[in-house]
């Protein structure tokens, strides 16, 4: 009796499903492709970036790969808390008000910026410039709402967009003469279109990329080790200089 009692609890055991993170478990993350290098989507429809590397590479370490959910901004968060995803691993910022629903694994620090036509043409120099200038941002972002509050103070227009990309690209129509961005994002529009595009302004203030998860989910201290991980070894530095971004972002 004794000895059948231990199979069956063995048994049991074994029958206990692979948690997140586990061994041979894939990463689902929601992810919005509209903001390179972190993460965008070729002309076929896959997804490339930093972000999408990073998530592969975790993936790889748990032996289960990863599989990109393509969600809108503004419902990330929304999605992981529906359970459309088991992470949200998008270029998004940690901040108290989304922690607090949400808790967050950083993975890399980056400056805010306004991004301008080559040569400054309007002399913007600092936030305070942009009064009475037209001003391009990604809808549903920090940036987007930091811009409305100082909107408000200066008074300006401001247009947003689905995409980062599509914001930087009112800047190069000659549409709007700023765009609130990452710098992350500004060297890679700043490649694309040489001699066309500057920084006017780098915000001294530190921000911070987060991988977001459900609280309780034993997700999260599995994503704290593999981004550990990810950064002792070398990959999160040499994901960086495959994207042209500044090494110390992700030490």
């Amino acid at each position: 009796m004794k000895r059948t009692t231990i199979v069956l609890a063995v048994a049991a055991a074994l029958a206990i499903p692979v948690s997140a993170g586990a061994a041979g478990q894939s990463l689902k993350f929601c992810t919005d492709p509209t903001f390179p290098p972190m993460e965008s989507a070729t002309t076929s429809g896959s997804m490339v970036g930093f972000d999408i590397d990073m998530a592969k590479a975790i993936g790889t370490q748990w032996g289960g790969g990863s599989k990109p959910v393509k969600t809108a901004f503004p419902g990330l968060l929304p999605a992981l808390g529906a359970k459309k995803c088991d992470a949200v691993i998008s270029g998004i910022f940690i901040t108290p008000d989304r922690t607090k629903q949400f808790p967050a694994v950083a993975y890399m620090h980056s400056h805010r910026v306004l991004l301008v036509k080559a040569g400054n043409p309007k002399g913007i120099k600092t936030p305070n410039d942009l009064k009475g200038k037209n001003v391009a941002v990604q809808a549903g972002t920090k940036y987007e709402e930091y811009l409305k509050g100082l909107k408000s103070k200066l008074g300006f227009s401001l247009q947003s967009y689905p995409g980062d990309t599509d914001a930087v690209a009112q800047l190069l129509l000659g549409r709007a003469e700023a765009v609130l961005t990452q710098d992350t994002s500004a060297a890679y529009q700043i490649g694309k279109h040489p001699g066309k595009l500057a920084i006017a302004y780098l915000f001294p203030q530190q921000d911070a990329f987060g991988i977001y998860y459900r609280k309780g989910d034993a997700i999260g201290p599995q994503l704290k080790t593999a981004v550990a991980k990810l950064r002792s070894v070398g990959t999160l530095s040499k994901l960086a200089a495959k994207y042209k971004l500044p090494a110390q972002d992700v030490k």
